[in-house]
């Protein structure tokens, strides 16, 4: 089971895929409701805190990811959900970032549930942040920590994220924690009003 194994690895791995701030920061007002979709050790939560942000939430289906997280940033609010539910209420947040959280999840039933899930938090006119591995063609693996992963085509993300309007999207270089030299998809989406 993929949730094991972040457990199993949460105090050794250090991640790096970075966000688009700037662009975050242009699109997002600093008093919005943020959520950090699959936050593992609050990472993101911290950076996006130290941008200015006032009302952001982490959450992390790995028990031990956020214990780490709780333990580092105190002051931050990391949450651990391991259902499929996130326990928000329908249209609860202005954003929702997501960060290497689909190139974590290889079965494509679970992707497909997982947009749905943000769908529903997110609120009408909200906007998504996606930052993931991906590569010019259709990868799926197990990566040096034991993790199955997927790193998809641009075009397989799009798809994933059709049900949103683009406002930007871009491909850029980037490297994985072991130092690889990879590609990263970045993109904002706007839940339709």
């Amino acid at each position: 089971m993929v949730l094991d194994g972040w457990d199993r690895v949460a105090n050794q791995v250090n991640f790096n895929l970075e966000i688009d701030r700037k662009r975050f920061r242009s699109l997002v007002d600093l008093q919005a409701k943020v959520l950090d979709f699959g936050c593992g050790y609050g990472r993101i939560v911290k950076e996006l805190t130290e941008s200015g942000y006032t009302n952001v939430i982490g959450i992390d289906s790995s028990s031990m990811m956020v214990e780490r997280g709780l333990k580092i940033f105190p002051e931050l609010s990391l949450l651990h959900s391991s259902t499929a539910t996130l326990p928000f209420a329908d249209c609860s947040f202005d954003a929702v970032v997501v960060c290497a959280v689909f190139t974590c999840i290889p079965s494509l039933v679970e992707r497909v549930e997982v947009v749905a899930e943000i769908m529903r938090v997110l609120k009408p006119g909200g906007l998504l942040h996606i930052a993931e591995f991906c590569s010019e063609e259709e990868t799926v693996f197990t990566a040096g920590l034991g993790i199955p992963m997927r790193y998809s085509r641009p075009e397989e993300l799009r798809e994933l994220f059709g049900g949103f309007q683009y406002c930007y999207d871009e491909v850029v270089s980037a490297s994985t924690m072991s130092g690889k030299d990879v590609q990263s998809y970045r993109a904002f989406v706007r839940k339709n009003t």
